[in-house]
């Protein structure tokens, strides 16, 4: 399972992934990019809100942000094996 691209909403609290594509027009690239959200970037999911809420990840090491649900789903990561 770990070479399987999902998107960054279906990852599990604490589970990881790896930028791999967006699904999305240019506005969202360049909005992901002002995050900090790239491809080939490490990000783990920190909280998800039960009733369809905003994702809080950790990017890399460092930032901590909050995004939509619907901008999450058009994020597609690469599970990583560790968490």
């Amino acid at each position: 399972m770990k070479n399987r691209l999902i998107s960054l909403s279906h990852l599990k609290e604490g589970e990881r992934g790896i930028v791999t594509d967006f699904r999305g027009g240019e506005k969202l690239r360049k909005k992901l990019d002002s995050l900090g959200i790239r491809k080939g970037k490490s990000v783990k999911k920190i909280s998800d809100m039960v009733l369809r809420g905003p994702i809080t990840i950790k990017i890399e090491n460092s930032s901590r942000i909050a995004i939509g649900r619907g901008m999450a789903e058009k994020i597609m990561v690469r599970l990583e094996n560790h968490r």
